[in-house]
């Protein structure tokens, strides 16, 4: 796992225990079993493993999702959210300037 830690450090990825975030998104998970490396994307509805080649490719996989902002969340209907998108906007807060009134 040292070696998924420091290919997530060149991509500025956080490595917790649930998985690989960056700016507070779930990319996803990766793993390595009997020299088998596998990713899972947190987007993924059926969490699929995709083989990977290392832990190099397994991370450069994540890092070509397109993780979706909560602003981009609220103009979803709600019922096409997964439970995990449910949770990113129930935590959201928008930053402070996406809160202040212009007048022309």
């Amino acid at each position: 796992m040292a070696q998924i830690a420091q290919e997530c450090e060149k991509y500025g990825f956080e490595v917790l225990d649930d998985g690989i975030y960056h700016h507070e998104v779930n990319l996803g998970q990766a793993s390595c079993t009997d020299g088998r490396w596998r990713v899972i994307r947190a987007s993924s509805e059926h969490q699929q493993k995709v083989p990977c080649d290392s832990a190099m490719d397994a991370v450069w996989s994540l890092s070509m999702l397109q993780p979706v902002s909560c602003e981009d969340l609220l103009d979803r209907p709600f019922e096409t959210l997964t439970v995990e998108k449910w949770r990113r906007l129930v935590e959201y807060e928008p930053e402070s300037e996406s809160r202040e009134l212009v007048t022309a």
